[in-house]
């Protein structure tokens, strides 16, 4: 795999992402990395306090991780943060707790206000468990005063990250 990926939001100070803030007690945790060809990864062994069935990982917990590398890599390569507006999951196969895996994330297309982005986790063998598909919609400024709460002077330290427009 290739460079590990510095996230530069983690410094934010508001900032518990459940997918990649290591100051979330509860959350992931999850490093990311530049795949060959662009795409964005990160490795994942959940543990039992993840699962749903015993031995296997709950399936809103591995829409969580999927949601989330597709997510950054919008953020990272187009510089925008967005709300996914739709989000499918095929499970193929259970993800068993314990066990390694790779999600790995790439942009597919965009238009009409959305970008289109798709996901697979892979086990270490590289057969895929789970392929996901989603849409994401830009955040405006407006939307993070709104619903995330963001003071005035937030937005503005932060105004690079909103009010992006996709053909």
């Amino acid at each position: 795999m290739g460079e590990r990926v510095e996230l530069p939001w983690l410094d934010e100070p508001t900032f518990r992402c459940f997918g990649c803030s290591p100051r979330n007690r509860i959350g992931l945790a999850l490093e990311m990395f530049r795949t060959d060809d662009g795409g964005l990864a990160t490795d994942v062994t959940f543990t039992d306090e993840y699962a749903s069935y015993p031995g296997v990982v709950h399936g809103g917990i591995v829409s969580a991780l999927v949601d989330e590398v597709m997510g950054d890599l919008i953020a990272l390569d187009r510089g925008m943060l967005a709300f996914s507006v739709t989000l499918r999951t095929k499970f193929l196969r259970p993800l068993r707790t314990r066990c390694p895996y790779r999600a790995v994330a790439r942009i597919g297309r965009e238009g009409n206000g959305v970008v289109h982005t798709e996901a697979d986790v892979l086990a270490p063998d590289g057969e895929p468990h789970v392929m996901a598909s989603a849409a994401y919609q830009p955040i405006s400024s407006q939307q993070a005063a709104d619903h995330m709460g963001l003071p005035a002077e937030d937005r503005e330290r932060l105004a690079h990250y909103f009010d992006h427009a996709i053909g």
